[in-house]
């Protein structure tokens, strides 16, 4: 088993109304299908992804190191929450995503702080020059 000791939460770039009607698992196979075949990557770069209606679904094993933030993927845990297009990093949290999605993404954080020796949790926007996650990660966590 790799070590882990980070998470980095991010957003898919999508419309709210995404995948809004289908189960998490839809939306993994879905950028499941964009990572691949588009990018040519091995898999999802994602370990998780948590649709509008809060489900959470598995993405790459967490045993294998992630594709979604260079420079730290061998030993994070990456998390995608479906929607956030036309999202700013500084939105807050309910702007972009659902409460469902924000009850989903604290058990999960929570669970794997349980399960791993977690350091930090950070946005996708602290590694690169983007909006993604569309919120301030570390001010909503805490």
């Amino acid at each position: 088993m790799r070590k882990i000791d980070s998470i980095v939460v991010h957003c898919t770039a999508t419309n709210p109304s995404w995948y809004a009607d289908k189960s998490a698992e839809d939306a993994v196979t879905e950028i499941r299908r964009w990572h691949t075949q588009e990018r040519g990557w091995s898999d999802i770069g994602y370990h998780f992804v948590i649709s509008r209606k809060g489900e959470i679904a598995d993405g790459r094993p967490v045993e294998r190191s992630g594709a979604h933030t260079r420079g730290f993927n061998k030993g994070s845990i990456g998390v995608a929450i479906c929607g956030g297009r036309g999202g700013c990093a500084d939105d807050k949290f309910l702007d972009n995503f659902t409460e469902e999605q924000a009850t989903s993404l604290r058990k999960l954080l929570d669970q794997l702080h349980e399960d791993y020796d977690i350091k930090w949790v950070k946005g996708h926007s602290d590694f690169a020059n983007k909006a993604c996650p569309c919120f301030n990660v570390e001010e909503w966590y805490g």
